[in-house]
């Protein structure tokens, strides 16, 4: 192939590529998925308008707009499609939990621990309060951090394990001493796991235990051991027999022991 030729063809490219960055590729649609309430808001936040090129829109760049000013948004994809549409998409954060911080307030974070909320004088309807973090992250649309890296650790794997299993009715998380973590499970049982260690194996012993406990029952369940199983007190008498009837298997021997009443509101604090 001669020179004359081969200067064709490169002249040739690089004028295609100069005219896909200026006349052709202009953004005609602009998608966005996932979110039907703040469509109009999210293009808005997007910082891209119709006619804009296709391929000088920095797609990142888009992306951390959306995120930063819809801390809601667990996730943002924004891609291109030819010829001429910018497709948004977007999948909404699930709220967790709220953590009471260091100012009596709190912080609601997401299932994947992105924070959504600050700032809030209650707990968030819906999520566990938890108690005893120092989080050293508050700002929403952040990941949430805290002090003690074992915590966190462990609140993670108290909020992911009990999605797994099902057990969506903890109301309350007490991180206050790594040995002795505490939970409420629907406002009426009492849930001393202990230490940080097998949070996935203890969740699931308490969730058959509750589950063969029944909705009705009221009351406090200590883990002991794989080996020395849980303890089940119920809050009064009347429910005793049927409680110990009904975990006979699953739980270990009623002990005699009496334990001093605590106060509900501050059994994890």
């Amino acid at each position: 192939m001669s020179l004359y030729y081969v200067l064709i063809i490169i002249f040739v490219i690089l004028a295609m590529i100069f005219l896909s960055f200026t006349y052709f590729f202009r953004i005609k649609t602009i998608k966005v998925s996932g979110n039907t309430l703040y469509t109009t808001e999210v293009i808005e936040q997007s910082g891209v308008s119709l006619d804009d090129n296709l391929f000088r829109t920095d797609t990142d760049a888009v992306q951390n707009r959306i995120s930063s000013a819809f801390p809601y948004f667990e996730s943002v994809e924004v891609k291109r499609e030819l010829a001429s549409t910018l497709k948004i998409t977007v999948v909404e954060a699930t709220p967790a939990v709220s953590i009471c911080n260091n100012d009596n307030e709190f912080v609601v974070v997401s299932t994947n621990g992105r924070i959504l909320e600050t700032g809030l004088s209650s707990s968030k309807e819906g999520t566990a309060e938890v108690y005893g973090m120092e989080m050293t992250e508050t700002r929403a649309g952040s990941d949430y951090d805290d002090k003690d890296k074992i915590k966190k650790s462990v609140l993670d794997e108290i909020i992911s394990e009990s999605e797994k299993l099902g057990l969506n009715k903890i109301t309350q998380i007490g991180l206050s001493e790594r040995t002795d973590i505490r939970l409420v499970y629907n406002g009426t049982v009492k849930i001393k796991l202990g230490s940080s260690q097998d949070i996935p194996f203890k969740l699931s012993y308490i969730k058959s235990v509750i589950d063969k406990l029944g909705e009705d029952y009221s009351g406090t369940l200590i883990y002991h051991s794989a080996e020395s199983g849980i303890s089940a007190i119920p809050d009064n008498d009347q429910t005793a027999e049927s409680a110990a009837e009904s975990t006979k298997e699953q739980t270990s021997e009623q002990t005699e022991e009496t334990t001093e009443e605590e106060n509900w509101d501050n059994y994890v604090q």
